[in-house]
């Protein structure tokens, strides 16, 4: 038994009734030349994620259960971390927001 070249059947010699190309150099489009790099926004970065386990109230993760249920079955592919990740950025972000829970966790 003899054995096939693996790539033997990729690989095609060259014929020489193809035109052959010529030696002036070709320029690549860059991503600044392309059409569509103005309607395409760029990628965003991703930042590294790190184990987060606390403890909650069962009724408060009862309800990020149902909240993240409501949303699934309504289509949209969330999850609990998805959820909780908003929430610290929307506290990060939302001075508002910052100011209630601060009033909450001060109140005396």
């Amino acid at each position: 038994m003899t054995k096939k070249p693996r790539f033997g059947s990729f690989v095609t010699p060259p014929t020489p009734d193809l035109p052959v190309e010529s030696a002036q150099p070709t320029t690549e489009a860059t991503p600044q030349d392309s059409a569509t790099s103005t309607t395409i926004p760029p990628a965003p970065s991703f930042e590294e994620r790190r184990p987060f386990s606390t403890r909650v109230r069962p009724s408060r993760k009862a309800a990020l259960d149902d909240y993240v249920m409501e949303l699934k079955r309504a289509g949209w592919p969330v999850s609990q971390e998805g959820v909780l990740d908003e929430l610290l950025q929307a506290l990060n972000d939302d001075p508002d927001l910052r100011a209630r829970i601060t009033a909450r966790l001060t109140k005396r």
